[in-house]
């Protein structure tokens, strides 16, 4: 059976508004006509068992926040706050099987210093296990005296510059352990190539860079940011941040918190030179259309349009100034007729 007979004959587009089958699979089919070359970013659609069709897909956001965001450090696993936390000792690196003094948990350290030189203390000390020397220690901490590996710091910059398409390429090949599928599940998507450092964990993205989430039709506003947030693993609250739809012609709408943003993106069309959606922070103002208008103008042009409305102005407050006087000694004469006219009094 044909999936588009199977569509229902009215389909809603999220609140309030209702397209035929017919206009809804002709956007649908320009949208991804317009992506040809993007497979992977064509929209698919199906029917509900509550009747809803139901469109899935990416969607392209921006960045356009101007304060600056958080990136979280413990991946969202939390340590019982009932189990005393104990850190393990830096020396004993190796230890037995059934010994588990040896791991680290995110959260055992208050300071996030301790945890990178942990990371590099343990990384060094795999590189040089095979040496007999002695281990020697600093003075004052205890802790193996850090001899930093050329070699391996540029291994681990190119690792972290690397973007994701190469991380992909570069861990294919072969069966992959349940380690590194591990891994990979909890691998932190780049915001523009910046991966979490808790040196740089607070910064401000670049404005207009794009982002993709993939969506459905059925997510409101408020979901879609959280599924943006979840992504990259921000630890702003979702109530900091909103989506507004900015048009070429410079107008600025936000969406409410009840808005379908991938519907609207579907009624807009898929190019981003006439609609982009920005995340933004919440107290962004918003441009209307007749506003908008006069953005793209020259400086010249609108200093003769604020002339011209300027001289509407001083037109209407010399009307209504006239209309007054007018009225005013309309007022005034009748009054004084009435006072001054003699009164005749008639006897029965």
């Amino acid at each position: 059976m044909n999936k588009a007979a199977a569509l229902l004959p009215v389909i809603r587009a999220g609140d309030g508004r209702t397209l035929s089958r017919g206009e809804f699979l002709s956007l649908l089919n320009t949208y991804n006509c317009f992506l040809k070359d993007h497979t992977q970013l064509h929209l698919s659609c199906y029917q509900s068992a509550e009747a809803e069709v139901v469109v899935e897909g990416f969607l392209n956001i921006s960045w356009g926040v101007r304060n600056p965001i958080r990136l979280k450090i413990q991946d969202d696993k939390q340590i019982l706050p009932s189990t005393p936390v104990v850190s393990p000792d830096p020396i004993t690196l190796d230890a037995p099987a059934g010994d588990k003094r040896g791991m680290t948990q995110w959260g055992e350290y208050k300071d996030l210093q301790q945890i990178d030189d942990m990371a590099e203390t343990q990384q060094e000390t795999a590189v040089n296990s095979s040496s007999a020397a002695p281990v020697i220690y600093e003075t004052s901490t205890l802790f193996p005296v850090r001899i930093r590996n050329p070699e391996l710091e540029a291994e681990s910059d190119l690792f972290h510059c690397m973007s994701d398409a190469s991380l992909v390429k570069r861990r294919r090949g072969g069966d992959k352990s349940p380690a590194q599928r591990e891994r990979e599940r909890q691998h932190r998507f780049s915001i523009n190539g910046h991966f979490y450092n808790y040196k740089t964990s607070i910064f401000t993205p670049s404005f207009g860079t794009p982002t993709k989430v993939r969506i459905s039709s059925r997510m409101t506003t408020h979901q879609v940011i959280e599924q943006l947030l979840r992504k990259f693993k921000i630890e702003n609250g979702p109530q900091e941040f909103a989506l507004y739809c900015v048009h070429q012609s410079g107008e600025k709408r936000k969406l409410s918190d009840s808005d379908h943003p991938l519907w609207e993106r579907i009624l807009q069309g898929p190019s981003d030179d006439i609609m982009k959606i920005f995340l933004m922070d919440r107290d962004e103002e918003e441009v209307s259309n007749d506003v908008a208008v006069y953005l793209n103008l020259e400086l010249p042009i609108l200093e003769q349009v604020l002339l011209k409305l300027r001289e509407e102005e001083h037109r209407e407050i010399q009307s209504v100034i006239k209309k007054y006087h007018l009225q005013h000694q309309l007022l005034s004469n009748t009054l004084s007729c009435d006072i001054f006219s003699p009164h005749t009094e008639t006897s029965v």
